[in-house]
């Protein structure tokens, strides 16, 4: 399976978007980032929420050939 770093990308965006929020609250609210943090936040969520939910629904989907039922009991179990 190939890695595809959605998930850590979603999460570096996210600290970008705190970085920018905490920057401007340090600053006194004069510096343009508060207004960045606003027009990059419905994006950054948008990519976070598909990123973590293809995800979750990959590793719920039944992909590939399934397993043969087992005929017979584990050892130790007497029928």
């Amino acid at each position: 399976m190939t890695k595809t770093f959605k998930r850590e990308t979603a999460i570096g965006m996210f600290l970008f978007l705190l970085v920018l929020c905490v920057f401007d609250l340090t600053s006194g609210g004069t510096t343009g980032a508060f207004r960045w943090a606003e027009l990059l936040a419905l994006p950054i969520f948008g990519f976070a929420g598909v990123a973590f939910g293809l995800d979750a629904a990959a590793k719920q989907l039944p992909i590939g050939p399934k397993a043969p039922p087992a005929t017979q009991p584990p050892e130790g179990f007497a029928e």
